[in-house]
């Protein structure tokens, strides 16, 4: 239920100019340690993280939009997570590998550096910025022609278990109850999108079939599941395979929207692909264990 979502190029003014700190990680060039800008205004500052999920250090500059001398050139390290407590908007400049972009993020929200298509790098709104727990991917949820879809493929019956991965608001889970009468898991590492799931399941009356976990699901027990939905990133899926190797029985079903897991090409029994209501094409792979 989850895919990359990019970040608007338009930079997104606020009235308000609170502190621009560093809380957390390196720098180079000659910048050296970030500067604390004196507050402009009287709104709360909030802690944006930069978040780098690739293999490789990645050089970026950023600065507040509205004060631009105080750009800085930092490196982040992989898996390594960088902090800024602000209340300004911040514009991150960076090269993808192939085009030099600049992006505008929102106060108090997570970003990662991620892979795009083949080599690219490039920078994505995150779930969390937590230290604790892996970013799978932000939020983003799928259409519902698309989980129908997703379960018809999975040939989903009654006596089936059906665990979602990154379960957003319960809507695959939700859905594989109501229409097939199939008992779900969905584990989220979002505490208020497992709370609203829990909302979504009483009022669709299936809230005896499903259950809903808050967790890391890199540290999940999937054992129990016939089928395995995800909606998550390439290098997402890459992450939980061994998991799903070593825990899914022979015969178990894994439904991927939009994203292959690389390694499982022999598992793969089939693709299809569905335009949503807008004519925007998706693509569901199915694997067997």
């Amino acid at each position: 239920m989850r895919k990359k979502a990019g970040i608007g190029l338009a930079v997104v003014l606020v009235l308000a100019v609170a502190g621009f700190v560093l809380l957390s990680g390196t720098s180079s060039g000659p910048a050296g340690p970030a500067p604390t800008a004196k507050a402009l205004g009287t709104a709360p500052a909030k802690e944006t993280t930069l978040r780098n999920v690739t293999d490789r250090t990645i050089t970026y500059k950023v600065y507040p939009v509205r004060h631009p001398e105080s750009l800085q050139t930092r490196e982040i390290a992989p898996n390594a997570i960088d902090r800024y407590r602000t209340a300004e908007t911040l514009a991150v400049e960076f090269s993808t590998g192939e085009k030099d972009v600049v992006y505008s993020l929102e106060p108090g929200k997570p970003y990662s550096f991620r892979h795009d298509q083949g080599s690219a790098i490039d920078l994505f709104l995150g779930a969390h910025g937590r230290a604790d727990a892996v970013d799978l991917a932000p939020y983003v949820p799928t259409p519902s022609i698309v989980v129908d879809r997703m379960l018809e493929l999975a040939r989903l019956t009654r006596t089936d278990v059906l665990y979602d991965i990154g379960c957003g608001d319960g809507r695959i889970v939700i859905a594989a109850a109501r229409k097939y009468g199939a008992r779900g898991v969905g584990i989220d590492i979002d505490k208020k999108m497992v709370e609203t799931s829990d909302r979504n399941a009483r009022t669709a009356g299936v809230g005896s079939l499903v259950r809903f976990i808050c967790m890391d699901a890199t540290k999940a027990d999937v054992s129990p599941a016939t089928v395995v939905t995800l909606y998550l990133l390439p290098e997402s899926n890459a992450l939980l395979r061994p998991l799903l190797e070593k825990q899914l029985r022979a015969g178990a079903r894994v439904v991927s929207h939009n994203y292959m897991i690389a390694g499982w090409e022999k598992k793969q029994s089939r693709s299809v692909t569905i335009k949503d209501e807008n004519g925007t094409d998706h693509t569901v792979y199915v694997y067997v264990r």
